[in-house]
Formats: C-alpha cells, sequence, structure tokens
C-alpha cells in the first residue's frame, strides 16, 4: 500500500483544538478539565507520516499526524490510520515519526 498524500487531510497545528475541528476531521481530541482547555501545542510538524506502535499487542499501523497537545502531564498525538480511516489518540512515545516527504512503501 502507498502513503496517501498529506494533502488529503485536514488538520490542527500551532493552537489547540477546538470543537469544530473534531467535527470538521482536523483534530481527534481536545485535553481538557471540568470543560476548560488545558492543552497546549508542542512543536512538531503537522501534517507528517508516522508509525503508531500498539504498547499492548505490538502492532505497527501507519498512520498521519494530524494533531499534537501537551498540557503538564503528557504529550499527545492524534492521528488518522491510513489502512482503516480511523481517528486515534495516543501518547507521543508511541509514535515512530517519518517527516513529510511521501513515503513509498508500507
Amino acid at each position: 500500500m502507498l502513503w496517501p498524500p498529506l494533502s488529503d487531510y485536514k488538520y490542527t497545528s500551532g493552537r489547540q483544538a477546538t470543537e469544530d475541528d473534531i467535527n470538521s476531521g482536523a483534530a481527534v481530541f481536545m485535553l481538557q478539565i471540568e470543560g476548560k482547555s488545558i492543552g497546549r501545542p508542542i512543536d512538531l510538524l503537522i501534517p507528517q507520516y508516522a508509525v503508531h506502535i500498539d504498547q499492548e499487542t505490538g502492532e505497527r499501523s501507519n498512520v498521519i499526524v494530524i494533531q499534537a497537545e501537551e498540557n503538564d502531564e503528557s504529550q499527545v498525538i492524534g492521528a488518522i490510520n491510513i489502512k482503516t480511516n480511523e481517528y486515534l489518540a495516543a501518547l507521543k512515545y508511541e509514535f515512530e515519526f517519518l517527516g513529510n516527504l511521501k513515503q513509498e512503501t508500507e
């Protein structure tokens, strides 16, 4: 399977995600406590190609990173699985980041 062009994906970069971003498919999550946003954008190239490694099963999935935010406790990445088109949110250390140059192999 070839990786799709990054231009096919909406994303949120350089700011906190909003409900509108989530509803439009440009973000996966909002970091909140009691309805108050607590997320800060992470200085990470977005969008970009990456591999998500499931920490329980070791399964590797090719993804497009569309969001990256942090709070005082964690760094969270929002991504889309390119095989299933499912959205996922996981901790930053669960990803291998590949950059924005088109990947040619799975």
